[in-house]
């Protein structure tokens, strides 16, 4: 993190994800493809924001269709904001994609 308030903001090619790679882990997250073990796992770093990308992956939903849940009062507003949010985003993808990857390993292996 930069200061308490600001995640570090890093690309997707800077995590080593690629535009196919992102689409399959967002495919998952959506169907349901991950187990909470792994999810919780790529929430490793973001626990503040979570719920919050947690909910945005599984539905597929933006910041802005978040933003419409909370001013209808269904989910609760985030403590950060637009551009804090998608680099939190950014990093569970990437934690992912990481937490996959060693699993495959292992499985390779045995």
């Amino acid at each position: 993190m930069n200061d308490i308030n600001t995640m570090q903001r890093r690309s997707y090619a800077e995590y080593g994800i690629g535009h196919q790679r992102l689409e399959e882990l967002q495919n998952g997250c959506r169907t349901g493809l991950y187990s909470p073990e792994v999810l919780k796992a790529a929430c490793t770093g973001i626990e503040i924001a979570s719920k919050w990308v947690l909910l945005s992956v599984r539905q597929g939903a933006s910041f802005d269709a978040l933003a419409v849940q909370w001013e209808l009062g269904r989910i609760e507003r985030p403590p950060f904001c637009r551009t804090d949010f998608y680099s939190y985003r950014r990093r569970f993808f990437a934690n992912l994609d990481k937490e996959l990857r060693k699993i495959a390993s292992v499985s390779s292996h045995t």
